[in-house]
């Protein structure tokens, strides 16, 4: 399982969390399970979702 994201997000994560890019796609590719790719991911999700509510309200 993997979580897909625009590499927008995934350089904004990076800045967020104070890690690099590579840290942020090892996470939402769950190859690693620390707290911070926890975090990492459950943000992702959070912008996904975002993302989606902001596409069905432009109708």
């Amino acid at each position: 399982m993997k979580i897909r994201i625009h590499p927008e997000f995934k350089s904004q994560m990076a800045l967020e969390f104070d890690t690099s890019k590579q840290n942020v796609k090892m996470a939402l590719d769950y190859y690693n399970n620390s707290e911070l790719a926890k975090k990492i991911r459950a943000r992702a999700k959070a912008l996904l979702l975002s993302e989606a509510a902001s596409i069905i309200t432009e109708d």
